[in-house]
């Protein structure tokens, strides 16, 4: 069975954007649904935050940059995901269940080490380029291993290459976060015609785009 894939994207910071896709992870879970958590914000990484107990932190290990770093020194994916994921502990009467990969070990020094020896641009736009089909398998593998009902991506804020293919060519539905001013709307607007226009893969459906106000201004 497909996963239904659901970015959450942010223009600028600050929207709350990390939180929504924990809380609808956590929503969903309660409903009896089984979420596979991704995120994909590696320049500013917290969703292990959103989803970790204050005394008991998620025992995070690896992540995204650590699954691309090993691809990127043998060329070839791991045989499981297994260790680059963490369950996240739910309350006792939950039906469904939560995974997560997070970013890596952030704020760890090793952890943005690692990330900076990830050249993007390379990954993508070389000759002979794999990037593409790696975040594609990364996406098929999920669904093979763990047979999530959702696959949730909190993404990275702005406009870069992981951000892109985030919000282009991974999911059915696009969450949009964004405030009231113009910055952020005249941002988010130029960024919804891109995903608009942009080529995707055969076989893959025309993206869905929810547009959410945050930060709702409290007004007498």
């Amino acid at each position: 069975a497909s996963v239904k894939t659901i970015t959450f994207y942010a223009y600028k910071g600050g929207t709350g954007r990390s939180l929504v896709v924990a809380n609808a992870a956590k929503y969903l879970a309660g409903f009896g649904q089984h979420v596979f958590a991704l995120d994909f914000d590696l320049e500013a990484p917290g969703l292990h935050y959103k989803f970790s107990d204050p005394q008991r932190p998620l025992p995070v290990t690896q992540g995204v940059v650590d699954f691309f770093a090993r691809y990127k020194q043998t060329r070839a994916l791991p045989d499981s995901l297994d260790a680059f994921q963490v369950p996240v502990p739910l309350p006792a009467e939950t039906t469904g269940s939560i995974r997560l990969m997070p970013a890596g070990t952030a704020p760890s020094s090793a952890y943005w080490r690692t990330l900076a020896g990830l050249n993007w641009h390379d990954f993508f736009y070389r000759p002979g380029a794999q990037g593409l089909a790696v975040f594609l398998e990364l996406k098929e593998r999920i669904r093979e291993e763990f047979a999530p009902d959702f696959l949730l991506i909190d993404a990275r804020t702005g406009i870069t290459e992981v951000g892109g293919i985030a919000t282009t060519v991974l999911p059915d539905i696009v969450v949009c976060l964004l405030v009231n001013n113009r910055e952020n709307l005249e941002g988010v607007r130029s960024v919804l015609r891109g995903i608009q226009r942009c080529s995707r893969p055969p076989l893959l459906t025309l993206i869905q785009v929810v547009p959410v106000l945050a930060r709702v201004p409290h007004r007498e």
